[in-house]
Formats: C-alpha cells, sequence, structure tokens
C-alpha cells in the first residue's frame, strides 16, 4: 500500500511539478510581449512534435504494433475535434485577439493534461518493477513537461490571464499523470495493447494540437518568425536522444 502513495505522490510531483515550473516562466516577463511569447509557443511545439515522433509512436509501435498505435492516435486526434466543436459551442472561433488565445489555451490544456495520464502510467508501472526506474522515469517526464507548461502559460497569458493564474492552469494540466502513475502501480501489468492505445492517443492529441492550435499561433502575432519552432525541433532532438 505505500508503494502506491509514493509512486502517486511522485507522479504528482513529475506532472505539477514539470508543467508548473514551465508556467512559472511567465512571471520573468513584466508584460505579454506577443512576439517574445510567439516564439515561445514555437518553441514549445517544436518540442511536442519531437517527443511525439522520438517517444511517443516509437515506444508504441515497438510494444504492440502499428494497427494499435493508430487506432490510439485516431482517438486521440478524433477527441480534441469533438472537444474544439463543444468549445465553439460555448464560444465563437473568432473574435478578440484575447478570445482566440483564450480558446487555444484550453484546447492546450486538455491536450497536455490527456496525454499525462498515460505517462503516468509509465510512471507506475517502472516503479512496480524497479523504485529506482520509477523515479529516473517521473524526472525524465518532468524535465519533457516543462515546455508544455510553457505554452499553456504562455497562452493563457496572450488571453489577458495575470501571470498567476496562467501559471496555475500550467500546473492543474500535470495533474492527471498522479492519477496515471497511482493506476499503473495498482495495475502492476498494464495490458500492452491499452499502454499502446494510451501513448497513441497521446501522440495524436499533441500533434492535432501543434498543427492546429500552436503553429498558426506562432504567425498570428506581427512580425512573429517561425524561429521559436525551429529551436524547439532543433534542442528537443537533442535533449530526447541524450536522456
Amino acid at each position: 500500500m505505500m508503494g502506491i502513495w509514493i509512486a502517486t505522490f511522485i507522479g504528482f510531483m513529475a506532472g505539477v511539478g514539470g508543467t508548473g515550473a514551465g508556467g512559472l516562466y511567465i512571471f520573468f516577463i513584466k508584460d505579454a510581449m506577443r512576439r517574445r511569447m510567439s516564439d515561445i509557443l514555437g518553441f514549445s511545439g517544436g518540442i511536442m512534435l519531437v517527443a511525439v515522433f522520438l517517444e511517443l509512436v516509437p515506444e508504441a509501435l515497438a510494444i504492440s504494433g502499428l494497427i494499435y498505435t493508430m487506432i490510439g492516435i485516431i482517438i486521440g486526434i478524433m477527441f480534441l475535434v469533438i472537444s474544439e466543436w463543444v468549445i465553439e459551442l460555448l464560444g465563437p472561433r473568432h473574435g478578440s485577439a484575447e478570445t482566440h488565445f483564450a480558446r487555444a489555451g484550453i484546447v492546450l490544456f486538455l491536450a497536455i493534461t490527456c496525454h499525462n495520464f498515460p505517462e503516468g502510467l509509465a510512471i507506475g508501472g517502472s516503479y512496480a518493477a524497479s523504485s529506482g526506474l520509477g523515479f529516473l522515469m517521473a524526472v525524465a517526464l518532468a524535465v519533457h513537461n516543462i515546455p508544455e507548461g510553457l505554452a499553456v502559460a504562455a497562452a493563457f497569458r496572450l488571453s489577458g490571464r495575470t501571470p498567476l493564474r496562467a501559471s496555475v492552469y500550467a500546473a492543474l494540466a500535470g495533474l492527471p499523470m498522479g492519477l496515471g502513475a497511482m493506476a499503473g502501480q495498482v495495475l502492476g501489468e498494464i495490458s500492452p495493447v491499452l499502454i499502446t492505445i494510451s501513448l497513441g492517443f497521446a501522440a495524436g492529441a499533441m500533434v492535432y494540437t501543434t498543427c492546429e492550435e500552436i503553429l498558426p499561433d506562432v504567425f498570428l502575432v506581427e512580425q512573429a518568425s517561425s524561429r521559436g519552432f525551429i529551436v524547439g525541433l532543433i534542442l528537443g532532438t537533442v535533449f530526447f536522444n541524450l536522456i
């Protein structure tokens, strides 16, 4: 029983601590300088795509193959398509720039919360096998969550939210990782197919969010460029090959 609570605590710290640390960057910017925040969104999007194609998809393919991976990806994309439709009903897509970024922040928040749960499963499963392995997995995922917290906080900051509220939203996006860690520890040995579909779901959600929400926002701001996105791709590739 103690192992369950330890794994859950580690999962919560990795999730909330990682995205929360990314959100804290907002406090170091005196005002919402849109070009700078656009660069941050692009940087986060680049790292998220690298994480998908160097981490999530290869791991899913190795566990249960292409078919179940594709099923998960399709489910992840459809989930966000439906979520956007619901958000569209609650508020129009077109409007002020603040409304646009608020909508982008909500969709990004949904995507990150959804893929943090299967990553939590990885922490719980690793901890069930070895406490040391579980801790190392948690550290790696916490670092991986930092740019995602940056993206959430940047979008909400551009929508007119205060730095405190934007950083709180970023931290909350990491909560499902703790729940996933608890589930992984309790179940012990999870079905390989379930893990593959979960990882595919996360990959689909992240790709859709990056291409549909983040990248268009990078060029929405006057005089914005793709430099943040390119830097994110390069640094993300280096980082995920090092860990």
